[in-house]
């Protein structure tokens, strides 16, 4: 990662930041909704896409797209002045919120679909939850609703490349599948190497 490394148009970024000395930047479902509604109209403001997100309770993923004219550093640095803001009003705190400014990699398109089932699977494996479309703050369910199958979603220009995200829900279902499968087989087999199980 190279904060230097100039963020150009219509290139896919993996982006996110947690929080100072890892502690909590969302506390409650008010917290999580405030940064949402925030970053919903900063995406407006500065032209940027965000096709996946996830907030968790000390840190958020998401991919974001700059589009032609906007500007996606400063549309992360209102976000983050935003909501340390209210934190330090809402909780009597002081200092730094976030551990340094937001970090940032470029993402090839045939790897898009792979880190945002990394970012969508996070609450599952912190185990906040069963399913990732169970999780309030992502955007995981709507992907299930199928709002970016493509000719869908025109006339909205912040949802970047649908054609790309074809398939996608499915993809994340076989990833956390075979996950389950894999992590089954290894209790199994600590079972079996402790002798709890017959050896066949």
């Amino acid at each position: 990662m190279n904060r230097e490394e100039r963020i150009e148009d219509h290139r896919y970024y993996h982006v996110y930041n947690r929080g100072n000395d890892r502690k909590q930047i969302f506390r409650s479902d008010s917290d999580y909704q405030a940064f949402l509604k925030k970053m919903r109209s900063l995406t407006v403001r500065y032209s940027v896409a965000l096709p996946v997100y996830a907030l968790m309770p000390n840190h958020y993923h998401m991919i974001a797209l700059q589009e032609s004219g906007g500007n996606l550093s400063k549309m992360m640095g209102a976000l983050a002045t935003s909501t340390a803001k209210r934190y330090n009003l809402k909780y009597g705190h002081s200092g730094h919120l976030f551990q340094g400014p937001f970090q940032y990699k470029a993402v090839p398109e045939d790897a898009v679909q792979d880190v945002a089932c990394y970012i969508h699977l996070n609450p599952v494996r912190a185990g906040l939850v069963k399913e990732p479309a169970e999780w309030k703050f992502s955007n995981f369910a709507e992907y299930v609703e199928g709002f970016l199958r493509q000719g869908e979603n025109q006339g909205d220009p912040h949802r970047g490349k649908p054609e790309l995200w074809n398939g996608y829900a499915a993809h994340v279902r076989e990833v956390l599948k075979n996950e389950r499968v894999e992590e089954e087989y290894r209790k199994r087999l600590r079972l079996h190497v402790e002798g709890f199980l017959p050896a066949e």
